[in-house]
């Protein structure tokens, strides 16, 4: 199941027992140690999928400069007459 899906419907009443239920499966000594581990594993996590993000718009942006290269390169190499594309005569010297 998806934290971010409980996060998100969960109400104050659902937190308050979700709280009391670790409180008593954990204890109260391991309780503030349980919620510094789960900060670190909140902000690991939140890290990578920062990265993830962050690789995923370099590769956008890198697909985009080769497409628009890639269409400059291919009118310069064709003429184009409605459908039909023909490649242009080569330059005489």
């Amino acid at each position: 199941m998806d934290f971010a899906f409980i996060a998100s419907n969960a109400g104050f009443g659902e937190w308050l027992v979700m709280l009391a239920v670790v409180l008593v499966v954990a204890g109260p000594k391991r309780l503030p140690t349980i919620a510094r581990e789960l900060g670190r594993y909140y902000a690991k996590f939140r890290r990578v999928a920062e990265g993830f993000k962050r690789e995923l718009f370099e590769i956008d942006e890198t697909m985009r400069r080769t497409e628009a290269a890639a269409e400059k390169g291919a009118k310069d190499f064709f003429v184009i007459e409605g459908n039909e594309a023909t490649a242009k005569p080569a330059l005489e010297a």
